[in-house]
């Protein structure tokens, strides 16, 4: 007895291409190609790039100059204390803020929609320039650096935290409301629980963020690392530099991995 033959297995047909995503392609092509022009982008530039003899200034490395504590080590000891500082402030800052931003634990609209304007403001200023204006108000140094940062913290952190409370859970806080309590500690005991630990895990990626921008806030006067890779850099001592960029390599990836295990625990 022979069995029926099995039918034809039939694949989907490919879906064509829609008109729209391939006008949308050469459209994002062509303003490129025209960018490019307009900035005099050429192919050959990042040819002659690598045969410039300035090069040649960043071997060998002296590392009996990187390696003093004068020199590198207590200068990026600043940093960290600056990262750190700024961290706290801002982070600390943004926790309140946050909530005010969100329309799930917002209290009112004038405090939702007043709360958003202002910090639209303050995260639309580059933290380059919060650094230059605070140097120029209180003085060249760490404390300017730290008070750039602790902006530039708070606006960051205000972003990503506020957007995890938008997407918490609502029942816990409509239950503590219904229960009798007020809006704070509704909030506090509704909404924190559920996103502390996100809270966490973006504070230490805002550190992690630090770390690198105080760097840059350095270059204008704003302390840390920063002021000596622009001291080394005005004197065209690129092999110090060199080092100094080894160093940070180091500590940023190895703060790297222990933030990512860190956040890995808790969410």
């Amino acid at each position: 007895m022979t069995s029926p033959a099995s039918p034809a297995t039939t694949w989907p047909k490919k879906p064509r291409p829609q008109l729209s995503i391939l006008v949308g392609i050469l459209a994002a092509v062509a303003f490129t190609v025209f960018s490019a022009r307009q900035i005099n982008m050429q192919l050959s530039t990042f040819i002659d790039l690598w045969t410039n003899p300035l090069w040649e200034k960043f071997w060998p490395i002296p590392w009996e100059w990187v390696l003093n504590r004068h020199n590198v080590i207590d200068p990026l000891i600043e940093t960290f204390q600056i990262a750190i500082v700024s961290t706290l402030i801002g982070c600390s800052l943004a926790l309140p803020v946050s909530f005010a931003m969100s329309r799930l634990t917002s209290p009112n609209k004038v405090v939702y929609y007043s709360s958003r304007t202002v910090m639209n403001i303050v995260r639309a200023v580059p933290d380059l320039f919060w650094a230059k204006l605070l140097v120029t108000a209180v003085g060249i140094g760490a404390f300017a650096g730290a008070w750039a940062l602790s902006i530039f913290s708070l606006a960051v952190m205000v972003k990503l935290f506020s957007e995890d409370v938008d997407g918490a859970d609502p029942r816990p806080l409509e239950a503590a409301k219904a229960a009798g309590g007020r809006h704070v500690p509704s909030v506090a005991t509704g909404v924190l629980p559920t996103v502390f630990p996100a809270y966490v895990a973006y504070a230490l990626y805002v550190f992690e963020l630090n770390i690198r921008a105080s760097l840059v806030l350095g270059l204008v006067g704003a302390g840390g690392l920063g002021r000596v890779i622009e001291a080394q850099r005005q004197f065209f001592r690129f092999g110090r530099i060199l080092g100094i960029l080894v160093i940070i390599f180091v500590v940023v990836f190895v703060l790297e991995q222990i933030s990512v295990a860190l956040r890995k625990r808790l969410v």
